[in-house]
């Protein structure tokens, strides 16, 4: 009786296939054994083995798209924040903030303050931007305030002032130019108050108590005394002004005798030493 053949358990092996399967006892994962300040974190819970874990790693940081060593971690309370800071691209030292031209360094407190809110070099420059573009619109907006003033203050006086206006406002001017300093009248200037109603009309009863002799020439308020050619010019501006003219050249005029004073002051300045020249 011939001996009956034992057939293998399968038809083909890992031989005749010429792959090798490689066997993998997966290691029992116990989120109990992790150090305690982990240990409870419910994520960590789902996984009962050390290559599910591995698995869930790897595909985390595929998601992410980033390299394990070049991932960021947030500091914990208490460290110090500027290895975070300068991988985002904070310059390392406040000076290494280029914000063009500053040779009198009036950016450096700006600087400090970027540097230590970790700020990058394009997040600065914003703020820098954005901080002038305000301060622009202030300026712009005092500015036209300033400017709402002077006309509001020119229409007041003419109604009050009427057909003296101009003849109260060259004496406030000259009244001005006499007894205020140069800084005074800067300070006017910038700060818009020589144009005030009040001050204009303080200035004109001042200017009519020196008197025409005591006032110097000039239409300024807070000029000084003008030159010779400044005079000469005021002079032919005046010839062209049809209202002065009129004032100037009529004696029935209310304005003729200051409009003949005005212009005998300016003449005289114009020529010293050779009296009036019509």
């Amino acid at each position: 009786m011939s001996e009956e053949a034992v057939a293998p358990e399968s038809s083909e092996s890992s031989e005749s296939t010429g792959q090798v399967t490689e066997q993998v006892n997966p290691l029992q994962f116990d989120p109990s054994s992790m150090p305690e300040g982990i240990r409870n974190e419910p994520s960590l819970q789902t996984f009962d083995s050390v290559d599910k874990l591995a698995k869930s790693y790897v595909n985390a940081v595929k998601m992410i798209g980033g390299e394990p060593e070049k991932l960021i971690s947030l500091p914990k309370e208490g460290e110090s924040w500027d290895d975070l800071y300068n991988k985002m691209g904070r310059p390392e030292q406040p000076n290494g903030y280029d914000f063009g031209d500053d040779p009198e360094g009036d950016l450096d407190g700006f600087r400090e303050f970027a540097h230590s809110s970790g700020l990058t070099q394009q997040q600065a420059e914003n703020i820098l931007n954005l901080y002038n573009e305000i301060q622009q619109e202030e300026g712009n907006s005092q500015e036209q305030a300033l400017q709402d003033m002077r006309t509001n203050s020119e229409i007041s006086l003419q109604r009050e002032w009427g057909r003296d206006y101009d003849g109260n406002l060259d004496y406030a001017r000259r009244a001005f130019a006499q007894i205020a300093s140069p800084e005074l009248g800067q300070l006017m200037d910038d700060s818009g108050i020589g144009s005030h109603p009040e001050v204009l009309k303080a200035f004109s009863k001042v200017g009519k108590m020196l008197g025409e002799d005591s006032l110097v020439v000039g239409s300024g308020l807070g000029s000084n005394r003008i030159s010779p050619e400044q005079a000469k010019n005021e002079i032919q501006s005046l010839y062209a002004d049809k209202e002065f003219s009129e004032a100037y050249r009529d004696n029935r005029h209310p304005q003729h005798k200051a409009s003949m004073k005005k212009m005998d002051n300016l003449f005289k300045t114009a020529y010293p030493g050779r009296g009036k020249v019509r």
